[in-house]
């Protein structure tokens, strides 16, 4: 019902087994979070006429929803932080630290 004719008639040829038809380069590249960053296909088809290239109009609260989930895992290793192994630990909190290194700062204004 959202695409016409001439989009669907598009849309069929694409190669849906091709993962490279899906990966939009440039988040892929430049984004922490893209390999956990959700999108819809068929809305990236919608607003780009490509399903290669995301609608980037949902990155700012994807960035922000990182940032809590990062908050949320620090808090779980300061109450309990023996439910990690070494290595997961090490790795949880080096993902903590560069998630707020690299989102924190476009929020700050509004956290004062």
């Amino acid at each position: 019902m959202t695409f016409s004719e001439n989009e669907v008639s598009e849309i069929v040829k694409t190669d849906f087994t091709n993962d490279e038809n899906f990966i939009d380069d440039d988040c892929f590249d430049n984004c922490y979070i893209y390999p956990i960053c959700g999108t819809c296909s068929g809305a990236n088809y919608l607003a780009n006429k490509t399903f290669k290239e995301r609608n980037k109009c949902r990155c700012k609260i994807q960035k922000l929803i990182a940032l809590f989930i990062a908050d949320l895992q620090a808090k779980r290793i300061e109450k309990n932080p023996k439910i990690y192994d070494d290595y997961q630990l090490y790795h949880t909190i080096e993902a903590i630290k560069k998630i707020r290194s690299l989102y924190l700062p476009e929020f700050e204004e509004f956290l004062t």
